[in-house]
């Protein structure tokens, strides 16, 4: 076998490999491979072969292995072989087997997490990203539907009027027009604001347009609320700004909690009180923690490994 015979087989074993990923969607980029040379579709299945003998060889080795625990990861797609049809229209092919792979169970659904306090960039297949902040969890149920599960999340997504991007959270549907915007679902409800493009809230009968500088707040009991922002102060969070106006203390401890990794709630009395401004997150929780007490007339107390925002010498406000 030459040099390059030995590369083709190679990379086909690699598209075996990551076709088994249940995330795998570069499907435009395998569909590449596949017509760039008459011999990759060849040495694909025969990769795909072999590895499936492999397969069988280590199910029917050895004694019965005890059951399995229930498995976390969402199972790998199931794998076909691919044909030349008509002339070598590999894309007619591939959409074949995307669909049989797509009608031969539930959808793949893969999570990403972090910590409080942890961010993570998440580059997608179709070129647009996801930037999660603490303590969030976003599933990614193909390169196009994501569900953000709770926290906070930035979108900058590559638009595409034929397919649109869709973010799902609790009941709501968001879809994107050629969009950045930050959405945070956390035990108040949700917050949508759009710093680039446009959101359409509840596509449907009754959609709302979301334009740049719109930011939606939709309590978990109570009417939405829509009102104005600077687009630039969206997603501020990302360069250690948290940027407020007349928000409630209650709001920006929830935000801390996510941006610090440490539990910081308002204290009895102090919930409500009303605060416009811009916080550093820099310096260490207990500086900042500091400041913002300062900035709102309250006492920072800890309690136990958090930090409770309480009013000072215990007078309700």
């Amino acid at each position: 076998m030459n040099r390059s015979v030995e590369m083709v087989a190679e990379d086909a074993r690699n598209w075996v490999l990551r076709l088994q990923d249940s995330a795998f969607a570069d499907w435009d980029a395998f569909a590449d491979w596949l017509e760039r040379d008459p011999g990759h579709l060849p040495a694909y299945n025969a990769a795909l072969d072999a590895d499936e003998a492999m397969a069988g060889l280590f199910a029917h080795a050895g004694t019965a292995a005890p059951e399995p625990a229930q498995d976390l990861e969402p199972a790998a797609p199931q794998r076909q072989r691919l044909y030349w049809i008509s002339g070598g229209a590999v894309a007619a092919a591939l959409a074949l087997v995307v669909g049989w792979t797509s009608l031969s169970g539930p959808a793949a659904r893969h999570e990403y997490a972090t910590a409080p306090g942890e961010r993570r960039e998440v580059a997608l297949a179709d070129g647009s990203k996801m930037v999660l902040n603490g303590d969030t969890r976003v599933a990614l149920l193909d390169k196009r539907h994501a569900e953000l599960v709770q926290g906070e999340a930035l979108f900058e997504v590559r638009h595409d009027a034929a397919n649109p991007f869709i973010v799902k959270t609790g009941d709501v549907v968001l879809q994107d027009a050629g969009t950045v915007f930050n959405v945070v679902r956390d035990e108040s409800g949700l917050r949508v604001a759009v710093a680039e493009g446009a959101v359409i809230y509840q596509p449907g009968t009754n959609a709302m347009h979301l334009a740049p500088g719109d930011a939606l707040s939709v309590p978990a009991a109570g009417t939405p609320q829509l009102t104005r922002t600077i687009p630039s102060d969206i997603g501020a969070w990302r360069g250690g700004q948290l940027v407020y106006r007349n928000a409630t203390l209650d709001r920006v401890a929830a935000d801390l909690s996510r941006n610090l990794g440490i539990k910081v709630r308002a204290g009895r009395g102090t919930e409500a009180i009303p605060f416009t401004g811009t916080i550093s997150t820099q310096g260490g929780p207990g500086a900042v923690i500091e400041r913002i007490a300062a900035l709102t007339g309250t006492k920072a107390t800890r309690a136990g490994k958090g930090w409770t925002l309480d009013t000072i010498d215990g007078a309700p406000r």
